[in-house]
């Protein structure tokens, strides 16, 4: 799969709502199943290597998980994918 792909993942608010309930494992997997190549392939694009894009992706799911309970997704205000790869950007950065 190309991250072309990913790109055109569209943002469900009712998942991103879910998330706040930490107890929600059928969410959590769902968000993960959907976003993590795109996060992935956006690390390699960066040029990490394989091994550094999973820890990008591991370190940005947990840091997803740590905003969830305040997080309030208001499209007006900007995508939750630009937030999310904003997360990953930092992650990226962390690596290098």
């Amino acid at each position: 799969m190309q991250i072309s792909d990913d790109e055109l993942i569209r943002t469900r608010t009712t998942l991103i709502n879910r998330l706040q309930n930490w107890q929600d494992q059928a969410s959590w997997q769902e968000f993960f199943d959907v976003y993590w190549k795109l996060i992935y392939f956006y690390a390699i694009k960066s040029g990490l290597t394989e091994t550094e894009a999973q820890d990008v992706v591991q370190e940005t799911m947990f840091s997803v998980a740590k905003h969830m309970p305040k997080f309030k997704y208001d499209r007006k205000i900007g995508s939750f994918k630009t937030w999310l790869m904003n997360m990953t950007r930092w992650r990226i950065t962390d690596q290098f």
